[in-house]
């Protein structure tokens, strides 16, 4: 119990103890043309949402160093990139420029007990990576009908497809891209 107690109290002050941009001051000063703003919105799968003024930016792209591509792991300059407040929002709205690109849910952990099968922006604590997932948990196997959960996540995943690619392409643009 000590241990658990321990590990969760780590786990609140890991999470907690980083920084965020102030939104505006931080889009105007930035040479990355990423945006990632929080939102209590619904997830929305396709490019209809515009950037709206009462979304919070979390990060922009010159806070990431790199975003590897085939694992999906998300990699901050500072690596601890989740202001205390982040957990009040619902969602995760990725744009580039001005143009909306996909969401995910705002962030899911291994404390969570809930399952996902749409892109979850996760944050693994024994690890102290962040990653873009398709889904929580990420391992399919642990679930009760696997092939049902990796089939709709693969369906949602192909829903944003060609917004995927240009997020990665812009991660390419900007040399963020690793995939060692």
């Amino acid at each position: 119990m000590r241990n658990l107690v321990l590990m969760f109290t780590v786990a609140i002050f890991i999470l907690s103890g980083g920084c965020t941009p102030d939104a505006d001051e931080e889009i105007t000063n930035q040479t990355s043309k990423l945006v990632a703003r929080a939102s209590n919105g619904e997830i929305a799968t396709r490019s209809s949402s515009d950037s709206n003024n009462s979304e919070v930016v979390i990060f922009t792209g010159n806070d990431i160093l790199w975003f590897n591509e085939t694992t999906r792991e998300i990699r901050f300059r500072d690596n601890m990139l989740i202001s205390n407040d982040i957990r009040i929002w619902r969602t995760v709205k990725f744009y580039v420029s001005d143009e909306y690109l996909f969401s995910s849910m705002i962030f899911v952990s291994d404390l969570s007990s809930s399952i996902y099968n749409s892109l979850v922006f996760y944050y693994s604590i024994m690890e102290n990576k962040f990653y873009l997932a398709d889904g929580y948990p990420v391992n399919v196997s642990v679930l009760p009908k696997p092939q049902e959960a990796q089939k709709k996540r693969d369906e949602n995943m192909r829903e944003i497809a060609n917004e995927w690619n240009k997020f990665i392409e812009q991660m390419k643009a900007e040399s963020k891209l690793n995939n060692n």
